[in-house]
């Protein structure tokens, strides 16, 4: 998507395609990836140099109210951590459930007839070596 037409520029897109989805929420964790590993939300250079509302409320903090701030954020990141775990694993199950219902389920009984086929291995260049 961030990509041009010819495709010759992808390495320099590289860094914004990652800020993009650190900085996303994620639907099975209802999280982003920036929060879960540095425990706050992104702080974006457009707000510092706005001043937004949360940035002018920090920078008025005194130092002591600021690490007192950082360790409460810093302690709550574990259970937002397994908060998203949490997540990972409803959106896990809704996935399987989703798919297990397309699937359907058979029974075979001694002597019921299946067509099985047999087909010889194909050795291409890739996996001669391994054989």
């Amino acid at each position: 998507m961030f990509i041009s037409k010819n495709q010759c520029d992808w390495d320099d897109k590289l860094g914004e395609c990652l800020w993009a989805y650190c900085t996303t929420v994620r639907t099975p964790t209802k999280a982003t990836p920036f929060s879960l590993v540095y425990g706050c939300e992104v702080v974006l250079l457009l707000e510092i140099q706005i001043s937004s509302l949360r940035v002018a409320l920090t920078t008025k903090m005194i130092d002591e109210e600021k690490h007192r701030l950082r360790l409460q954020e810093l302690e709550a990141l574990d259970d937002k951590r397994l908060q998203a775990q949490q997540q990972i694993e409803l959106y896990q199950d809704r996935i399987s459930k989703a798919f297990n219902k397309k699937v359907k389920q058979w029974t075979f009984k001694k002597g019921d007839l299946i067509l099985a086929i047999r087909r010889p291995m194909v050795m291409t260049h890739k996996t001669k070596r391994k054989f």
